[in-house]
């Protein structure tokens, strides 16, 4: 009986095409490659962005840092490390071990000029579902935008916990599609979208594969009620950016909402079981 495609190996087969595509579109950004969708898509989001400025967006970033904690004694894995997350420096330069595992050799090249060599660092161009492309005692897994690029996700959370030590902890960020204009929108928009086939935002469904696969230590949503700063960046960008700011950290502020599902995107502390 026919047991239908092998998930691992779909996802493999399409992995290449992803680092294809990054390599002829510089990562994805504007690209004549793209679908007109695509790059409409593009920028759309960067108009939108400009509402929260990179030292409102730290605030993510310093909260990961606490999740991490003291990192001189620890070998962390850098998944899908790209060009280099907000933290792959930082994570680079504290860790004992620093592994970055990249798709696109490219990227990892663009990587190794921005945070430097060093006999600590090891970039590796593999895909992550190869059993064989990296070890299996990591402390760390940064995962920022990584997880959702996933279509089978359970495969993808068991391969990370396979490649955790004992007790050893994973951080994600990524967009998700639980609140119903941006499921709606993200629907209509998916069939002229040239990366979808790698691009699966977290649905409900998703968070509970992660959650009960991993031991939640932390998590919050982010852009909750800082979503209508990005909605008033597209229509109005000046206005925007006076008040942007301000609606964005007010999803950190105690007594926030902290609905993970009525956010844009979903940041997790896990620790494996």
């Amino acid at each position: 009986m026919d047991k239908g495609p092998d998930p691992v190996q779909e996802m493999r087969q399409v992995n290449v095409q992803q680092k294809a595509y990054y390599e002829a579109t510089s990562a994805g950004w504007i690209s004549p490659v793209n679908s007109f969708a695509t790059n409409l898509w593009s920028r759309l989001r960067r108009r939108a962005m400009v509402a929260v400025s990179r030292e409102a967006r730290a605030v993510v970033y310093d909260t990961h840092k606490a999740w991490l904690g003291i990192l001189s004694d620890k070998k962390v894995l850098d998944l899908g490390a790209g060009a280099g997350s907000p933290l792959s420096g930082y994570l680079a330069a504290n860790a004992k071990e620093y592994h970055a595992v990249e798709l696109s050799g490219m990227q990892l090249d663009q990587l190794r000029k921005r945070i430097g060599d060093s006999p600590t660092r090891h970039f590796i161009e593999a895909d992550f579902l190869d059993p064989e492309t990296t070890d299996n005692d990591f402390d760390v897994i940064y995962a920022h935008a990584v997880v959702h690029h996933f279509r089978y996700i359970d495969v993808l959370l068991a391969t990370a916990q396979n490649k955790l030590a004992p007790g050893g902890q994973m951080i994600t960020y990524d967009p998700c599609q639980t609140w119903v204009p941006i499921r709606v929108f993200r629907a209509l928009f998916r069939p002229f979208q040239s990366d979808a086939e790698w691009e699966f935002p977290l649905t409900r469904s998703a968070m509970r594969s992660i959650e009960g696969r991993f031991l939640v230590n932390q998590c919050f949503g982010v852009f909750n009620r800082g979503k209508w700063a990005l909605i008033l960046g597209v229509l109005a960008p000046r206005l925007a950016q006076k008040h942007g700011d301000r609606l964005f950290l007010s999803d950190f502020q105690p007594g926030a909402d902290t609905r993970l599902t009525s956010s844009l995107h979903v940041s997790y502390d896990l620790r494996k079981r």
